[in-house]
């Protein structure tokens, strides 16, 4: 029974709702809330010493890359960004890292595939091969990671407790 009268015009009946609207998920959220990034022109150096030459090439806002160093070809220049890196420490090798995960932004304007020319994610995850992530698939790995802690964090409170717990007796 609705608690408006009947006599109202339409136009101040609310809407009944048929069903709740399906919600968009984190990569919905994550890729519309992405601007388009400008064009950046910048100078690269490219031949050989002594003949060297400056041109201009399209750059991301993410590359960090200086391009007037190290480069003969153009077809040499590729894109990256800052890397991220977590390590996992080891009570057993002192100061050192047991294993390190890390992950920047890369593209290759001249690899022949296509999917390493446009911008995608490498996980560098210590194995003789970076893994190179799409957009979708970094969602997906975030979400998996972001469960992971979850877990991670979860385990390490029941060793905490089980710790105080042997230390009580």
């Amino acid at each position: 029974m609705s608690a408006l009268p009947d006599s109202l015009p339409l136009a101040f009946r609310p809407a009944k709702l048929q069903a709740v609207p399906s919600q968009p998920t984190a990569a919905d959220r994550s890729m519309s809330a992405q601007p388009v990034p400008p064009v950046r022109l910048v100078p690269a150096v490219v031949g050989v010493k002594g003949r060297e030459q400056r041109v201009y090439i399209e750059c991301a806002d993410w590359c960090v890359v200086d391009h007037t160093r190290g480069y003969n070809l153009l077809e040499d220049i590729a894109h990256y960004s800052d890397g991220d890196l977590v390590q996992v420490e080891s009570f057993a090798y002192g100061d050192k890292a047991h294993s390190e995960l890390s992950c920047m932004i890369s593209a290759d304007p001249s690899a022949d595939d296509s999917r390493i020319r446009e911008a995608h994610l490498l996980v560098d995850t210590g194995s003789s091969e970076d893994a190179r992530l799409t957009p979708e698939m970094a969602e997906s790995l975030a979400d998996d990671l972001i469960a992971f802690a979850s877990q991670l964090r979860h385990k390490a409170r029941q060793v905490s407790a089980f710790n105080r717990k042997q230390a009580r007796r």
